[in-house]
């Protein structure tokens, strides 16, 4: 079974990591939903991929230098469109009291080390999710975490080897291996066009789960070869 995550929500059709495509996912059908987090200067765990707020609001500058109040005073949807005018960046706290019966896929998106410890303070403080994390009370668990960058994946092995982590790739080579085997990874995730028969032989110990299609095409290849699964901007089925 392959599952089909919700890159950053319903992103093709409503501004990326709010609200709106969130919603617009679970009203398609969506079970998976993959977003960004990022620290701000308050030290608040908030919904966003860049490290700028400069493409998806009205606003400039590094997340890391707002503070919560600065962000929630921005419009995160009209650079998408004129009818989300106003949308809000969520908080990660808020997402996890809104969502429930759904399931998650974090991908740390900041490199600051506290950055692990707030998010894993957040969900371990939340009384509905704090069990839904752990491999050992949970066929599959609810949230998963992911992240491109080393140290937040070894602050996330450090916290538990019970908790699902991918380690998203950019290229597959014996120091992603050997990387990933140390630390008794759960998951590879690599950009799509890494996938071939080949590489898949060499990371089949893994769960895999590609990411950056770019149109609905390209996913129906890669299905044939049973990876568990895709992160896609559209709705499923296409």
């Amino acid at each position: 079974m392959t599952y089909f995550v919700a890159h950053r929500g319903l992103s093709s059709k409503a501004p990326e990591n709010t609200y709106q495509a969130f919603d617009l996912a679970i009203l398609n059908g969506s079970k998976y939903i993959e977003f960004d987090v990022q620290l701000t200067k308050d030290k608040k765990v908030v919904i966003i991929h860049d490290e700028t707020i400069d493409r998806t609001s009205n606003g400039s500058g590094k997340v890391k230098n707002k503070t919560l109040k600065e962000l929630l005073s921005l419009d995160f949807g009209s650079w998408f469109s004129n009818f989300y005018k106003e949308c809000k960046i969520p908080l990660f706290s808020d997402v996890l009291e809104k969502y429930k019966n759904i399931n998650f896929v974090v991908e740390i998106k900041g490199k600051e080390e506290e950055l692990v410890q707030e998010v894993l303070k957040i969900i371990l403080s939340n009384n509905y999710w704090k069990s839904k994390i752990y491999k050992s009370e949970n066929l599959t668990p609810n949230i998963t975490f992911c992240s491109f960058l080393p140290g937040q994946i070894i602050s996330l092995r450090k916290f538990s080897k019970d908790v699902f982590v991918w380690f998203l790739v950019k290229k597959i080579d014996s120091d992603i291996l050997k990387f990933s085997n140390d630390l008794d990874l759960d998951g590879i995730s690599p950009y799509y066009k890494l996938i071939n028969k080949k590489n898949l032989s060499l990371v089949r110990n893994y769960h895999i789960s590609c990411w950056g299609f770019q149109n609905p095409e390209e996913v129906k290849p890669l299905l044939a070869l049973g990876i568990e699964g895709v992160t896609v901007d559209w709705s499923y089925p296409f």
